[in-house]
């Protein structure tokens, strides 16, 4: 007679087993609550980096009223989206980690933002976007690992913001020769006065054209208009051609006009003159022109500071070349590395 098996209380048969309910899916929770953090960093980013570069007459009002009118909207939804995130591993303190994890999610691309000025394209918004994933995987998941994986990632996405910036100075020199059509940096040499202020850049097919504008003007209008904002004009071609013989670009006030440099002067340093407000410069292998408005619009006021401001240009640096690029990416590469 084969033996009783003793009977053992704490033996859970299989029929016996009680059904293990699934867990929720982390890696879903991480998502969520990332991508409700990061909306609202990545809106507040976006709004500074578009007041700074439009660089209006009243930033820090224009800024308060955009952060209420933009980022408001999208606090309130993402902050119930990260509750709702939180529920399942924190359902006690979701209402109180939800929004100390967007503060610091805030502060932490604030604190990009200096390091790496944002821009409205892929590289930019994943790079910006990464403190909140990591933050939201060491919240959900709890772990040493997860807490280990943020500290890493916090730490590389600072570090690498400046290789990362100086990649994006480049293509964003290239994106505005694309975006204005010139052919070539070397053309890049727009006069920068402290009067004066490049608002428009093109390629007429011969040569690179710089419409420039009074700064004070500008600012009284509150910005850019067809209207009486043409106070000079520059062109940059390359070659000594005749300085006397290719007709000149005007600028008038509301429109420009071309006009014959006559007579035609030369004065020491490659420079020619027709004894007003309008210059040739031949340097480096280009030649310069720069025509002020007469009149009411001359703000480069008499020939002596034309001709100063036309001695003074120089290949525009990276800095200088910040404030003639557009917010915006005019081109695929822009896009995608902006």
């Amino acid at each position: 007679m084969a033996a009783v098996e003793p009977h053992n209380p704490y033996t859970v048969t299989a029929q016996g087993r009680a059904p293990v309910r699934p867990t929720s899916n982390r890696h879903r929770q991480v998502v969520t609550l990332g991508a409700a953090c990061a909306l609202p960093s990545l809106a507040s980013v976006a709004i500074g980096s578009a007041v700074q570069h439009f660089d209006a007459e009243d930033s820090g009002r224009v800024h308060a009223i955009l952060h209420l009118v933009v980022t408001l909207p999208v606090v309130i939804p993402a902050l119930f989206s990260s509750v709702r995130a939180l529920r399942p591993s924190a359902p006690r303190w979701c209402w109180l980690l939800a929004p100390a994890l967007m503060a610091l999610d805030l502060a932490a691309t604030h604190a990009l933002a200096l390091l790496l000025p944002f821009r409205p394209g892929l590289l930019s918004v994943l790079v910006f976007a990464l403190p909140s994933f990591a933050l939201a995987g060491a919240v959900v998941l709890r772990s040493r690992t997860a807490l280990l994986a943020a500290v890493g990632t916090l730490l590389g996405v600072f570090v690498l913001a400046f290789p990362l910036r100086a990649m994006q100075r480049e293509v964003g020199v290239q994106d505005l020769l694309r975006g204005a059509g010139i052919p070539s940096r070397s053309l890049l040499h727009p006069v920068l006065s402290a009067d004066v202020l490049v608002t428009r850049i093109s390629w007429d097919g011969h040569r690179a054209v710089f419409v420039l504008s009074d700064q004070a003007d500008l600012a009284n209008t509150g910005g850019i208009s067809d209207g009486f904002d043409k106070v000079a004009v520059e062109t940059v071609s390359f070659g000594y051609s005749d300085p006397c013989g290719r007709p000149m670009l005007s600028a008038d006030g509301e429109n420009l006009t071309t006009s014959p440099l006559t007579p035609c002067l030369p004065e020491p340093g490659g420079l020619w003159s027709d004894g007003a407000n309008r210059y040739v410069l031949q340097r480096d292998g280009l030649t310069i022109t720069l025509t002020a408005a007469g009149g009411e619009l001359n703000t480069l006021s008499g020939s002596g500071e034309v001709r100063q401001a036309i001695l003074a240009t120089h290949p525009a640096t990276e800095p200088e070349l910040r404030s003639l690029e557009g917010w915006f990416p005019s081109s695929w590469l822009g896009c995608l590395l902006l």
